[in-house]
């Protein structure tokens, strides 16, 4: 009896072996892939974060240009008298959005509310129509428009700056108040300037 249940002990073992060895396998698989879901996870969610914080940098970018645009332009009544004695004056005025961010990578921005997602379109459509209205002083017959003409010109550009402005800065806050652990800041442009030996600082235009 004994040499039987001797061989029934050794036969047990042996097919507990490799059962034991295919457990450990597979435990063993199953942890890797969850490491590797966080992984993903984790590689994700910084990918995420950093696309937020270059969208971020790009609407400050915009807003800052439109804020130091309304800074230099002159009055109403200076930009009516400075074309009035001049009736060939052009008013110098360049288009230098960045818009590549937005354009390329808003489809991965999942997690923005809809109250966010819906100013930064406007946003970015006010910039667009800046850059319309822009060209529109840089064709040949801007020049044939009445002084009344070429002042409604250039006061629709400074209009629709100070809407994408508006939209700018509001952008702004919402995207620090849903990003709050992200510790999004504006960048200080003109303090950055002013930290570069020899570069004037920016001045407003009376």
């Amino acid at each position: 009896m004994s040499d039987i249940a001797t061989q029934v002990g050794s036969v047990d073992i042996k097919l507990l072996v490799p059962l034991v060895g295919a457990m450990a396998a597979f435990w063993v698989w199953i942890i890797k892939e969850l490491y590797q879901v966080r992984q993903r996870r984790e590689a994700a969610a910084t990918q995420h974060d950093n696309l937020v914080r270059a969208l971020f940098a790009e609407i400050d970018f915009n807003t800052r240009d439109m804020q130091d645009f309304l800074k230099k332009s002159p009055s109403e009544d200076k930009l009516k008298a400075a074309m009035t004695g001049n009736p060939g004056l052009v008013p110098h005025i360049t288009d230098a959005r960045h818009t590549e961010i937005y354009r390329n990578r808003i489809g991965a921005l999942h997690t923005v509310s809809n109250s966010t997602l819906s100013r930064m379109v406007h946003f970015y459509g006010m910039l667009e129509k800046v850059k319309v209205q822009i060209d529109g002083v840089n064709y040949p017959s801007y020049q044939t428009l009445s002084v009344d003409g070429r002042m409604n010109g250039v006061m629709v550009i400074v209009r629709t700056a100070g809407l994408a402005e508006r939209f700018g800065l509001q952008l702004l806050r919402d995207m620090q108040a849903d990003y709050p652990k992200l510790d999004l800041s504006r960048f200080d442009r003109e303090a950055a300037m002013a930290d570069v030996p020899g570069l004037p600082t920016p001045q407003s235009s009376p």
